[in-house]
């Protein structure tokens, strides 16, 4: 094979592989400006007043559906709320969402010590787990959502540190 011949060949070969490189950082941009974003809701909170997700915006949102009659539920909370004390200053935010009548959920919540805001619903708070992809309406659900809104994970049933925190700290910076 002669030298032109084979130039042209390696300059085919490089054309193809920065081809293909640009392709894969395209798709992989494609990819992100596809997240779905999350839904915007408003709901009372505990005390009866309207709150909306927007409030949050910025922040690194563990929303959590839940319920007081709900075991997993119940076990979930305390370490919501430890990770809410090491998390909160460097931007996480969890807030509930308590798929039960207001009274019920504001006594519970009052009774356990919650450390983190929470609305409250009935059917309308099914209605917005749904949005958020809890298509059985499973408790508890956990919806994590980065600072620019997107969802990043969903996560069904009850939540331990050792499957939210490595998360967490990776969506922080850690």
């Amino acid at each position: 094979m002669s030298f032109p011949i084979k130039r042209h060949l390696a300059l085919l070969t490089l054309a193809l592989l920065l081809g293909a490189a640009a392709g894969a950082i395209a798709y992989s941009v494609w990819q992100q400006m596809q997240a779905e974003m999350r839904p915007d809701f408003t709901l009372p909170d505990l005390e009866g007043e309207p709150r909306s997700i927007s409030e949050w915006d910025g922040k690194l949102i563990a929303l959590n559906f839940w319920a007081s009659w709900c075991p997993p539920c119940v076990k979930e909370i305390p370490l919501f709320n430890a990770l809410q004390e090491e998390y909160g200053d460097r931007g996480l935010q969890f807030v509930g969402v308590a798929v039960e009548r207001r009274e019920n959920a504001a006594a519970f919540a009052e009774e356990i010590g919650l450390g983190y805001p929470s609305m409250q619903g009935e059917y309308e708070a099914m209605q917005v787990a749904a949005a958020y992809g809890s298509e059985r309406g499973l408790l508890p659900y956990t919806v994590i959502i980065d600072r620019n809104g997107r969802i990043i994970e969903r996560l069904s049933g009850e939540v331990t540190r050792d499957m939210i925190e490595p998360l967490i700290r990776e969506k922080l910076g850690d």
